[in-house]
């Protein structure tokens, strides 16, 4: 009953974040510290095994995975801010002092002269495929399987070559809206970031191949 309580805390704040951010301020130049303020952004330091890991960019049947996030931070360039919502600090507070690490949501901020951007990450502390699952399941039940087993089988398959997968990008925010198009599309065909391991095909990508 306790992870399926924390799950859905994690499940609700996804929510709110959402409610919030598909209702921005109509001022197209409102500043990176408006938006902070509209909805309750702290800075945080993320931990090192996050920043030191790798991460999807797709909730459901992600193709690719990305990494390491600290890279991905590089290469956007400009300044970076991670921030965390109150709520959701004092949530995860709590269950570090409770001796758990949940899942939880972090913003990555990145401004520019011509604007600001937001990536929305899922931390996850899991250290197989299974965990990650099992999380899944205790929120959604018997839907888990029909909504993420498949993405549980091509996850199984990077985690078993040793990828550390450490987070999941949810959102892209620009202008103060939600994108329609998904992160990983975005990370693909904007930022030109390579991904290091094709899930459908279970093999690694690039410079990781060769180091593998």
């Amino acid at each position: 009953m306790l992870k399926r309580v924390k799950s859905w805390s994690l499940a609700a704040t996804i929510i709110i974040l959402a409610s919030l951010l598909i209702n921005p301020s109509t001022n197209a130049e409102d500043s990176a510290q408006s938006f902070r303020q509209q909805n309750g952004l702290l800075p945080y330091d993320p931990p090192t095994w996050l920043l030191e890991g790798y991460f999807i960019a797709k909730e459901r049947n992600p193709g690719y995975v990305f990494g390491t996030v600290q890279n991905f931070v590089q290469v956007l360039g400009h300044k970076t801010t991670w921030l965390i919502e109150d709520l959701e600090l004092k949530r995860l507070e709590q269950a570090l002092a409770d001796g758990t690490t949940p899942e939880y949501s972090l913003f990555l901020e990145t401004v520019s002269p011509e604007r600001t951007e937001y990536w929305v990450f899922v931390v996850l502390p899991h250290e197989s495929a299974r965990e990650w699952f099992a999380a899944r399941r205790a929120y959604h039940g018997r839907k888990a399987e029909g909504f993420y087993g498949k993405t549980q089988t091509m996850l199984k398959r990077a985690f078993g070559q040793g990828l550390k997968i450490k987070a999941e990008i949810r959102f892209f925010i620009e202008k103060g809206k939600i994108s329609l198009e998904s992160p990983e599309d975005i990370i693909l065909n904007k930022y030109k970031f390579q991904p290091i391991f094709d899930l459908s095909t279970g093999r690694r990508l690039g410079s990781a191949a060769n180091s593998n």
